[in-house]
């Protein structure tokens, strides 16, 4: 674009408007791929919160705590919440997966036009 500057050709345009479409699209790309990223991360949360509350009414009170059975089952709604939440590190690789959804798309394509651009100076 920069050498064509003022006077650029048909494929001057042609490759303009073909860069311009290839980075809409990945964009758009990236945006799907971090959404559903993001959806299958809290899915992942939620089944492990699911697995938590699961293990909270199937274990018996005598293992779940050392107290007198009325203070267990009295206590047993106050256990909820003590299910734990995603850990810092489970929200850091959650993070990180989403940002490797999102450049994926990117890269492929910014990698092809390096690849299709250095051709096309060649000829």
């Amino acid at each position: 674009m920069l050498a064509a500057a003022a006077n650029p050709s048909a494929a001057d345009h042609a490759e303009l408007s073909q860069m311009c479409t290839e980075k809409v699209s990945a964009f758009w790309e990236s945006m799907f791929a971090m959404s559903t990223q993001v959806v299958r991360s809290q899915q992942e949360y939620a089944r492990m919160a699911t697995l938590q509350w699961w293990r909270l009414w199937t274990t018996p009170w005598w293992l779940r705590a050392l107290r007198p059975a009325t203070q267990a089952m009295a206590s047993l709604p106050r256990a909820a919440g003590l299910i734990a939440g995603p850990t810092r590190r489970q929200h850091q690789r959650a993070i990180a997966k989403v940002v490797d959804a999102g450049l994926t798309p990117i890269h492929k394509r910014a990698t092809a036009n390096a690849r299709r651009l250095a051709r096309t100076k060649k000829h």
